[in-house]
Order: structure tokens, then sequence, then C-alpha cells
């Protein structure tokens, strides 16, 4: 129906926003590889909410691991497979493998769950692990919290081993740990793990079904600290008004943040990212001659401003 065009002006409207998003951050300035053995694949909302983390994240990959490990900063086009385009997401992931492996990466570790379904079934000669599977649970700072529900995503209703590292992760003794339930759906093989609305352009397409399994899972959690392993998750949930946390806020030095970033200011974290990235790889100051005109399109003038971001990024 895709293929054909056949489908409704609606999820024509969402499929068009979701090849944008996916195309821009699959092009330069925002998709930078760096060479490396193993890289950390953040995915879009992990770079987009908390670049920080991702490379709080990378410098532990590569002190755990006793080597370097670079990043893959690049869209997996899931918000376009969820969709239905199928072909534009498979060309896309044919494109991701050519450039990992043009880069020497033989092992990625993802931190998203979409961009591990599609690069873990669709990348060829390529180890693909999540970053509950490479870190230990023990890392994870047990936190002064009584009582926390935890929510798997959707995606990881594959995997019964990553829902169980998160649990060893949150687990602590005496602590009141609350699970998504599990549906009630006979001959089926239902996991614990629910969509919090966002899967599959849902929130695009039917607002009000999306917030009917938003409030679903916040009623579960009845005002308990909600921890997931997922940014979009993490972010439903602080527009609900809820306390909710990443997994990976829970690492060493790492404070949970507790407001969404604009649009904009997420396109701009992306950015920063990338360009503090490129940074060490000797060509920086050309790509920012480069980047004047992309910053005049956007409304940028403040240029000064740009460069004291950039700055410090570089010393974060």
């Amino acid at each position: 129906m895709v293929r054909q065009d056949a489908i409704a002006p609606t999820v024509r409207k969402a499929l068009d926003g979701a090849r944008r998003f996916a195309k821009a951050g699959h092009e330069f300035p925002f998709s930078h590889y760096q060479s490396a053995d193993t890289v950390f694949w953040p995915g879009c909302n992990l770079a987009a909410n908390r670049p920080g983390l991702v490379r709080r994240v990378r410098n532990i990959l590569s002190s755990r691991l006793h080597k370097r490990v670079g990043l893959a900063l690049d869209c997996c086009f899931d918000p376009v497979y969820g969709l239905g385009d199928t072909e534009t997401a498979f060309a896309a992931l044919r494109e991701i493998g050519k450039r990992l492996r043009d880069h020497g990466v033989r092992q990625v570790i993802t931190g998203c769950l979409n961009c591990h379904k599609l690069l873990s079934e669709h990348l060829e000669d390529m180890q693909v692990v999540f970053i509950l599977e490479a870190l230990p649970a023990e890392i994870f700072e047990k936190q002064n919290m009584d009582s926390v529900y935890l929510h798997h995503p959707c995606p990881s209703s594959r995997w019964e081993g990553i829902r169980h590292r998160a649990v060893e992760a949150v687990q602590s003794p005496g602590r009141d740990l609350q699970t998504d339930p599990i549906p009630d759906l006979p001959g089926s093989e239902a996991s614990a793990a629910l969509c919090c609305g966002n899967g599959g352009g849902l929130g695009a397409l039917q607002t009000n079904l999306a917030d009917r399994f938003l409030d679903s899972i916040t009623g579960e959690a009845a005002g308990r600290t909600m921890v997931t392993y997922c940014t979009g998750c993490q972010n439903r949930f602080l527009q609900q008004g809820a306390e909710a946390v990443h997994l990976l806020e829970w690492l060493p030095g790492v404070k949970p943040r507790r407001r969404i970033p604009s649009p904009l200011a997420q396109w701009a974290n992306r950015l920063f990212l990338a360009l503090a990235a490129r940074s060490q790889t000797g060509i920086f100051v050309a790509r920012i001659i480069i980047l004047q005109p992309f910053f005049r399109r956007i409304g940028e003038n403040k240029t000064e401003a740009l460069h004291e971001n950039m700055r410090n990024e570089e010393r974060k």
C-alpha cells in the first residue's frame, strides 16, 4: 500500500514527516561515524535529549572494555519502518552497514531498543549488543527509592534477556519493585513490555488511542518513580507529569533530567554532539565554515554563542 501510495492522507502526512526526520538524521551535519572496532550507537532520542550522557556512556564502555569505543551518530529509520515504508528503511540500513564497515566497525552497542531491533536484524556480519547487555548490573547506582515502577519498552518483548538485565539493574534489597503487567492474551506469547503510545507512529495518527496506552501505564505506576530504558517512553511519562528516569541516568556521576528539551534544542544537541565528535578527526574547523549557511537558514545568527557552546561541549 505504501509503495502504491494507497494510504490515507493522515498516514501519508505522518510518513512524510518521519521520512524528513530520518533523512535529516542520516545526513551531514547530524550523522557522523568514528573509526573504531566497537562503537556506541545512542540513537536519535538519546543524542537529542542527553548528549552529555551519550559521552558518559561511551567513556564508561571504553573503560570497561579496555579499548577505545567510538561514536556512531545516525538514524536507523525506525520511524519510517514503523509506518510501513520498509523499502526506504531497508535501503538506509544497507547504507548504514556500509558506513560501519568503511569505518572498521565490527561491534555496535546500541542505546535505543528500536535501533537495536533494526540493526540486529538487518546488519550483515556485525555484532549488535544492547547497552544493558554490555554493562554489568552492579555498575548502576542503587538509588534511595523505596518503591519503583520498571517499564519495559515495547521492543523489549523480543528479548527476555534484556528485560531480565533491566530488572537486575533496578532491584535492591527491601525495594518494592513493580513492573508492567503481562497482558491476558490467550494463545499469545505476551510479555511484560507495553507500548507507551509512541510505537508505530500512533501518536501522530491517533492521539486519543496513544494517550490511552500512556494512561494505562502511568495508572499502573500509581505514583511510583518510573524507570525505563527508552528515551521516548521517558519523555511520554515526563509529559504526563510523572517522575520518570532513564535507567542510564543511574550510572555513576549522572543526574536525571526533569524536563524535555524543545524540538530546536534537541536538534542543536544532536548537532553539537556530532561537531564535538568531528573535532577529534581534524576536520572540525572546515565543518564549522561549511555550517555557517545552515545556521543562517534556521535563524541562528549568534555565531559567538555557537562557538562558545561548542567549546563547552569539548570540555565536557
